[in-house]
């Protein structure tokens, strides 16, 4: 991709300005937006913006390159690799190549849930396995500082209170840390499970 359309991808979620209508290749810019599934609507909204400024748009050459951009997108992969960027499919594939590129399309955004899914239960996992550490320091220091003799009533009695807190967040995360690693675990199983059905089938993430 040249320096000049990655200008003008990036932009087009805000519009097109005077320097990108100027400079528009306008079959790569209909290849591009094939390319990433972009629907007819988004032609619509540069031509308008462009036209609005002035400018002509060349519809023909657009249309060109977003032929070809589909040709590439509508195919097994192109859903394969939809689907797994959890991009949502604007249902611009013909009818021929629609029920191949959908069934990838399917594969690939259920990899993405699992991924996903192992992704949040490694971080709650985790999380819990920090927390659970931060605790235990926690309930240390306040025990040393109960035990001070020249502490306050009122000051020991706040100690107190942190100690038992700590002691409720401990027990409750040391119940809470088997369920959340056997989650993680199932995760794994998941995901593993499905990369070998997918490999089967010469697909990899």
């Amino acid at each position: 991709m040249t320096p000049l359309l990655a200008t003008l991808l990036a932009g087009c979620a805000g519009g097109m300005n005077a320097a990108e209508c100027t400079a528009a290749d306008w079959a790569a810019l209909g290849e591009a937006d094939a390319r990433r599934g972009a629907a007819p609507k988004l032609f619509e909204q540069r031509s308008k913006d462009c036209a609005d400024l002035g400018y002509a748009v060349d519809m023909s050459a657009y249309e060109s390159g977003r032929a070809k951009g589909l040709a590439a997108y509508c195919t097994p992969e192109g859903g394969f690799e939809a689907g797994l960027s959890g991009a949502d499919y604007q249902g611009i594939c013909p009818p021929e190549s629609e029920p191949g590129f959908l069934e990838e399309y399917g594969l690939g955004a259920k990899a993405a849930a699992l991924k996903k899914a192992q992704e949040t239960a490694a971080r709650e996992h985790e999380t819990a396995v920090a927390d659970l550490d931060q605790h235990h320091y926690l309930l240390s220091v306040a025990e040393k500082r109960y035990a001070r003799p020249s502490m306050s009533n009122e000051d020991r009695e706040h100690e107190r209170q942190d100690i038992e807190f700590r002691r409720r967040e401990i027990a409750r995360l040391e119940n809470q840390l088997p369920k959340l690693l056997d989650a993680l675990d199932r995760a794994k199983t998941d995901l593993q499970s499905f990369r070998a059905a997918l490999a089967d089938r010469g697909r990899s993430f």
